[in-house]
């Protein structure tokens, strides 16, 4: 734009007067002097007005017009977020803002500014004008600036990262008005980890710069996006924001946006993108920024546990859980070293009440005396990993406990281990492997073993469990699915797989007698079983008319309370005792 021959005075937002050339040279000469250039907006018009020397300052023709979005072009690509967020958030509010920032100017050179505005509005909060000043820093040096930068912006995506975001935060909180909340949300790439190990780091970055773009374009101007770590993103909106209910409104919208686009990336991603979400929100969550990302972090930690694309807010009664979940973790992760993990064996039982094996089953008993159930710990342990060193632990204290029992002249027809889906993780040392050398360890024959697994497992690896099976079906062990009926495995998959016999579960034996539904299942299921060459076995019989109904539908063996509670290894042995006792005067 040329240099004006007169400018206009501010009176009162929506008012003017001209100045006189005069008047109009010695206001250029001082922001020439001052190394101080001067912008205007006028929103109802939508005119922005530059000063000489904001045109000499960010190195502009003076004859192209003058535009908020040509200023951002200025403005370098690492802090340009950071400014449009803070203008646009004084246009919204009419709070002024200063920063300090960096212009990239022609030949790749760095320009440092201090940047200042604010924004008069009308009695009904209507943005009227706009008024801001740039003023050159040359006496700070520019390796100094880039160093104060890289501390506040996020390298792979361009955002601000999360010592910025507390800055930011902090300050917002600080004003606050009455009535008014924040709502904080930190919003986690489901998978992202896997996506950085199959398909490379350099699809990863693009993943996350592209997750930041689309963020920001489902955002409103005013709204504070960052990278927090990892490919945990945070949004703050102080703007418009009532309740908690509208900050988990705003939290579902952002999730489903992800299922509802494809990344521009390189390569295409053979995934559906989802997130999960953890919300607080001030001042009911807290008054200051370390605490309410905590609270947001607690709450995102949460929904991961959830599963993907799951979304929680963060309360008191939520994060006393947490602290009670990660106690339980780490007093898990020393429970072995403490002696306080045990085997007890539940025996097993064919038609004719004849022991014919028994099922180990892992307890946890602590040093304060707690007794930890296995349905709160298991689960516990299959989410933070621990399960693989229990799965080992359990496979050497039962192969080991089978060989006790040998050594004292008490033979186990079979000992049924379960297993968990991650032992069959190819990274791991492969379950066949542990299994035949505790074996050849404990000389135990690996035909007295029987592993369980679910159906779960079975369709979570299929290649990987299949070929782990097929070589400890091959060396003798007996495989068995768990829980059958609960999970997904079709006929397919029980064809394919080497296994000998499947396990009813005890939620359709707990009413077989008096729910019709669930005597047709047990029957559909003992037939196909027959008809595939599988044996059949009942968990959970705690009834004789339980046992006489499984019996008429040719059921082949037994497990439950009522023909024996889970035992520690001295009873099981005095029971192998009292069975070959009877076996020897029988015979």
């Amino acid at each position: 734009m040329p240099q004006a021959a007169s400018v206009e005075r501010q009176n009162a937002p929506g008012q003017t007067d001209t100045l006189p050339a005069e008047t109009v040279g010695l206001l250029a000469e001082a922001e020439r002097l001052q190394q101080c250039g001067s912008w205007r907006i006028d929103h109802s018009k939508g005119a922005v007005i530059w000063s000489p020397q904001t045109y000499r300052i960010l190195e502009s023709d003076p004859h192209i017009s003058a535009s908020f979005e040509l200023l951002l072009e200025r403005v370098h690509p690492d802090d340009r977020t950071l400014v449009a967020a803070s203008v646009r958030q004084s246009w919204l509010s009419g709070r002024p803002f200063q920063l300090e920032h960096r212009l990239l100017l022609s030949n790749e050179r760095i320009a440092l500014v201090l940047h200042r505005g604010e924004t008069f509005c009308d009695h009904n909060g209507k943005a009227l004008q706009s008024i801001g000043t740039l003023q050159s820093l040359p006496h700070r040096g520019n390796l100094q600036l880039e160093l104060e930068q890289a501390t506040r912006i996020d390298g792979i995506t361009g955002l601000p990262n999360r010592l910025a975001s507390i800055s930011y935060l902090e300050q917002r909180i600080r004003e606050l008005p009455y009535n008014q909340q924040i709502a904080i949300l930190c919003l986690d790439l489901d998978n992202f980890q896997s996506i950085n190990d199959s398909f490379g780091v350099e699809v990863g970055n693009q993943l996350l710069h592209w997750g930041g773009e689309h963020l920001r374009q489902q955002l409103q101007p005013s709204d504070w996006l960052a990278r927090l770590d990892s490919d945990t993103f945070l949004v703050v909106r102080s703007e418009n924001m009532g309740s908690i209910s509208e900050a988990l409104q705003l939290a579902q919208q952002l999730e489903h946006s992800l299922h509802q686009v494809v990344p521009r990336l390189d390569a295409p991603l053979p995934v559906q993108l989802s997130a999960c979400v953890g919300v607080s929100i001030a001042p009911d969550h807290g008054s200051d920024a370390s605490s309410l990302l905590q609270w947001a972090t607690t709450a995102l930690t949460e929904a991961k546990r959830q599963g993907k694309g799951s979304i929680r807010a963060y309360s008191t009664a939520l994060s006393q859980r947490i602290r009670e979940t990660l106690d339980l973790e780490q007093r898990l992760a020393r429970a072995i070293e403490r002696q306080e993990l045990q085997l007890h064996y539940q025996p097993q039982w064919d038609r004719e009440q004849r022991l014919i094996g028994a099922e180990a089953l892992l307890r946890w008993h602590t040093q304060r005396g707690e007794e930890i159930s296995p349905g709160r710990f298991i689960p516990l342990a299959e989410q933070c990993g621990l399960i693989r060193p229990l799965g080992r632990w359990v496979l050497e204290q039962a192969i080991a406990q089978l060989s006790h029992w040998q050594r004292e002249g008490l033979k186990l027809e079979r000992l049924a281990i379960n297993v968990s889906g991650h032992q069959l993780d190819p990274e791991e040392e492969r379950l066949d492997q542990q299994l035949l050398n505790l074996c050849e360890q404990w000389q135990v024959q690996p035909s007295q073993l029987e592993v369980e697994l679910t159906e779960t497992v079975l369709i979570s690896n299929p290649q990987a469990a299949a070929h782990t099976l097929n070589t400890l079906a091959a060396a003798g062990v007996t495989l068995a699915i768990d829980d059958f009926g609960t999970g997904f495995s079709s006929l397919a998959s029980l064809q394919k797989l080497p296994l000998q016999r499947l396990k009813i579960d005890r939620c359709f034996v707990q009413d077989l007698p008096s729910n019709p539904s669930d005597r047709s299942i047990v029957k559909a299921t003992i037939l196909m079983a027959h008809e595939l060459g599988l044996s059949c076995l009942a968990e959970g019989v705690e009834t004789e008319r339980q046992r006489q109904e499984l019996l008429a539908l040719g059921c082949d063996s037994f497990q439950g309370f009522l023909l024996g509670r889970p035992m520690p290894a001295e009873q099981m042995k005095q029971l192998m005792s009292q069975e070959s006792a009877t076996s020897s005067n029988g015979d």
